[in-house]
């Protein structure tokens, strides 16, 4: 990583925590719930499989709405195809509440994160979340990881900043830093996040691979791919 990097900003989903392990069931579980209540359970797989989920593989496909989007843009995916679930304004909410606990049950970190924030923290660099999910889930999210006292600044797509791909969240991330985007880098697991490092333009954009998208899908888009964020204190 460029010598000039003073601060990096993270990915939540697929970066600090496995994607699959917890994002994919929680997904599943949700449509699975409200197609039964519909007393329709043949709708939760025409739900999935039309925002990202791989019939073949039971896997979200990198680059689709379950991979990256908002809990708004999918329910009203969801809602499109089935008019006679709950209105947005009541889907939208059951959806947030649902995810934000059963990703909590089911949170699986990427290793020791307190300890590599730590270690982050201790060359110097300003550390923060930037997530599609909502905000108060990041902030539980970051609680529980045990990185709320190491990070300086959490977002998420309602936080008044906007969503990625859009660069909002990253530069907000700079207001609050002082840093120039130059000095930023940003790590993520999505094409989505990536965007959002270049359209803010940022010094280094990382991609990982403990989300739904490949080397190969996010190699274009990245000045570097690794395996996951454990290696980035070897490339400061």
């Amino acid at each position: 990583m460029s010598a000039g990097i003073r601060g990096i900003v993270f990915d939540k989903d697929g970066t600090l925590i496995h994607f699959e392990e917890t994002w994919t069931p929680a997904y599943v579980e949700s449509a699975e719930a409200l197609a039964g209540q519909l007393g329709r359970p043949e709708l939760a797989a025409t739900w999935l499989h039309a925002t990202g989920l791989d019939p073949a593989t039971g896997r979200v496909l990198p680059g689709t709405l379950l991979a990256s989007a908002t809990v708004d843009v999918i329910a009203a995916e969801w809602h499109a195809l089935s008019p006679e679930l709950p209105a947005l304004d009541g889907l939208i909410p059951w959806l947030d509440g649902f995810w934000e606990r059963r990703a909590l049950e089911l949170l699986a970190p990427v290793g020791d994160l307190p300890g590599l924030f730590d270690r982050l923290r201790g060359d110097g660099l300003r550390l923060g979340v930037a997530t599609n999910d909502s905000a108060q889930a990041a902030h539980a999210t970051v609680t529980r990881l045990g990185l709320a006292e190491r990070v300086d600044f959490v977002a998420g797509y309602d936080s008044g900043h906007g969503a990625k791909p859009g660069p909002g969240m990253i530069l907000a991330f700079c207001r609050a830093t002082g840093l120039a985007p130059g000095q930023v880098a940003m790590v993520g697991d999505s094409p989505a996040d990536l965007a959002a490092g270049r359209a803010a333009g940022c010094g280094r954009v990382v991609g990982v691979l403990t989300g739904t998208s490949p080397a190969t899908v996010l190699a274009p888009l990245a000045d570097v791919v690794v395996a996951d964020v454990h290696a980035l204190p070897g490339m400061l």
